[in-house]
């Protein structure tokens, strides 16, 4: 059985507003003020969430998808920024495929100017080719097989961590990127 591994990283910025004092009376979410923090002008999300896989030798999730479309609906909210749907791509369940999700994050490389907020959410299942050398990890998209990865309907994790350094160093977003999958840890190195 495998054991999942979580890993959440987030942007200063949100954690600055996650920790701030709250008075007694405040509850939830507090978005945070434009004098304070540094506005960023747009954001830009990509939202993947898979519960149910083509392959029935992948067991399927019961809340992935749910969680995903929470985190979107969020992303819409005027605490989570007010996305539209120029500014928002959500993929759930069979929309999830390898090539969809690559056709997104490509999207974000191709709209996202510097300063802009990136954000890459994915829950579902992750995993790695343990008959390899290194492990390698890959997140498992709707269109992935049970076995050897590597042929396709996944992201190698060696990519989306390429792709996250594109956007970061190169256009110079700030990215946030957050992961529920097993082997996701993967992403903050060994």
């Amino acid at each position: 059985m495998k054991t999942p591994f979580f890993v959440l990283l987030i942007s200063a910025t949100a954690l600055v507003a996650a920790t701030s004092p709250l008075s007694a009376q405040q509850k939830g979410v507090i978005p945070i003020s434009a004098e304070g923090s540094s506005k960023v002008s747009t954001s830009r999300a990509v939202v993947v969430g898979i519960s149910d896989y083509q392959d029935p030798d992948i067991p399927d999730l019961r809340f992935a998808d749910r969680d995903a479309e929470a985190f979107a609906n969020f992303l819409r909210s005027p605490a989570g920024g007010s996305l539209d749907d120029d500014h928002l791509q959500v993929l759930i369940n069979k929309e999830a495929t390898a090539g969809k999700i690559g056709a997104a994050l490509y999207w974000l490389i191709d709209e996202s100017k510097e300063g802009e907020q990136v954000i890459i959410y994915f829950s579902g299942h992750g995993d790695v080719e343990a008959k390899l050398r290194g492990q390698p990890g890959f997140l498992l998209c709707w269109d992935a097989p049970s076995q050897v990865y590597m042929t396709g309907g996944t992201l190698q994790l060696g990519m989306l961590q390429t792709i996250i350094s594109t956007l970061s160093l190169d256009i110079k977003a700030k990215v946030t990127v957050i992961t529920d999958a097993c082997h996701s840890g993967r992403l903050a190195g060994k």
